[in-house]
């Protein structure tokens, strides 16, 4: 009797997730619809998912902005787009890192076009964004001139991006309106890790003996919401007894001036009305920032500048602002001045030692010769007033006449 083979194999579903196509396996047990697919899914097995570091300071930033905002329409500029992920990183970062250097609250971000305006929304781009000392920043009101920055009119934005104050989860929203992706591949070229300063806090409060007096400033800094990061790293190195406690952060602290025209010459690259005062800043600056301090007035005047204020609307103020960007250049055409009159003085006092110098061997030369004429002349006067001279008598040489000189035979020779 002729056995009967099964045909009707129920179809799977192959297991990799690039796949998921409908297959008939050879056997109940495979759970691929081919080899590749196999081989595929056990090299993203493999793969540690990707983790976003939701505590780094970048991100608990943008929350912030969201909230103050009340919309996520003020990210629209990001969405999508690495790049300028990258370039706001760089101002919050360089921000956060000025800060810390200075020890405390003294710059700001602030917005060319403002995110609490009646009509315009700024949004967070870093072609709207300045860092300027906070003081300049608290005086500027919600103004926008010249309808200058990145911006959206209020009127275009939508609900759906509505934001509480006060609202949880904001970030998450954050995320999904960017993008994952997006993120991911920010974060992984940024190169951003989980906040240091929460760890470092979470390190430090296991180790504080609120018993121990010695822990009293340790304590304090643990209950400081202001503590900065190295603060904190340097206090869980005391507690340790790894390092003495030195709270400190390798950098060049940049001043108010010096920040400012770091502003400058970083928007006068998309901002051609900028240019003309970036060109006279970059005569005189060094990779350091290390510029002569400018004056408050100077300082307000380019604040206003950088926050779309046309020149022509303040002339007396940008001339007075282009005098005090020149000063370095009189200042070095001083120097130069003077290294030229001092260099001039030098070679023109060299000049006068050699002449005197041939001026007195001239003369030392004549001297010599007056003396030997007044010589001549006297030797001369002397022969022609004489009768006679006495010549000189030559001089005898007596020589002893030698003993005659006796041979002897030799039967003579006694001994």
């Amino acid at each position: 009797m002729a056995t009967q083979t099964k045909t009707n194999v129920k179809q799977k579903t192959c297991q990799n997730p690039d796949c998921k196509k409908r297959f008939r396996p050879a056997r109940s047990t495979a759970k691929f619809c081919s080899t590749e697919c196999k081989e595929r899914k056990n090299t993203i097995s493999k793969r540690k998912p990707f983790t976003i570091p939701r505590s780094n300071h970048f991100f608990l930033y943008l929350a912030k902005e969201a909230q103050r905002a009340g919309t996520l329409a003020i990210f629209g500029t990001l969405v999508g787009s690495v790049d300028n992920l990258i370039e706001l990183y760089s101002v919050v970062k360089l921000r956060m890192t000025a800060n810390v250097l200075s020890g405390k609250d003294s710059f700001h971000i602030c917005h060319v076009a403002p995110v609490k305006h009646e009509n315009v929304l700024g949004l967070s781009n870093a072609e709207n964004l300045i860092i300027a000392p906070s003081f300049l920043n608290r005086r500027h009101s919600n103004t926008h001139s010249n309808k200058a920055g990145v911006f959206m009119y209020r009127a275009n934005v939508e609900l759906k991006h509505y934001v509480g104050s006060d609202e949880a989860g904001v970030l998450d929203r954050i995320i999904n309106m960017i993008g994952e992706e997006t993120i991911i591949a920010f974060c992984k070229k940024a190169k951003l890790t989980e906040s240091r300063r929460q760890a470092s806090l979470a390190k430090l409060a296991k180790l504080v003996d609120y018993n121990n007096p010695e822990h009293a400033r340790f304590i304090a800094i643990l209950e400081d919401s202001s503590s900065k990061t190295p603060e904190i790293v340097a206090a869980v190195e005391a507690v340790q007894n790894r390092a003495e406690f030195k709270p400190m952060m390798k950098g060049c602290r940049l001043s108010d001036s010096a920040m400012l025209i770091k502003e400058l010459i970083r928007h006068a690259e998309f901002r051609y009305e900028l240019e003309e005062f970036a060109d006279i800043a970059k005569q005189y600056t060094r990779g350091d920032f290390a510029h002569i301090g400018l004056s408050i007035d100077a300082q307000r005047t380019l604040f206003d500048l950088l926050h779309g204020v046309v020149a022509e609307e303040m002339e007396d103020e940008v001339d007075c602002f282009k005098y005090e960007l020149r000063a370095p250049l009189r200042a070095a055409e001083q120097r130069h001045s003077e290294v030229l009159i001092l260099n001039q003085e030098r070679l023109t006092a060299r000049a006068q030692a050699a002449v005197q110098d041939v001026v007195s061997e001239a003369e030392q030369a004549a001297k010599r010769i007056r003396d030997m004429v007044s010589n001549a002349t006297f030797y001369a006067d002397f022969l022609d007033g004489a009768d006679f001279c006495y010549l000189p008598t030559p001089a005898v040489a007596i020589v002893p006449t030698p003993a005659p000189l006796v041979v002897y035979g030799p039967d003579e020779i006694a001994f």
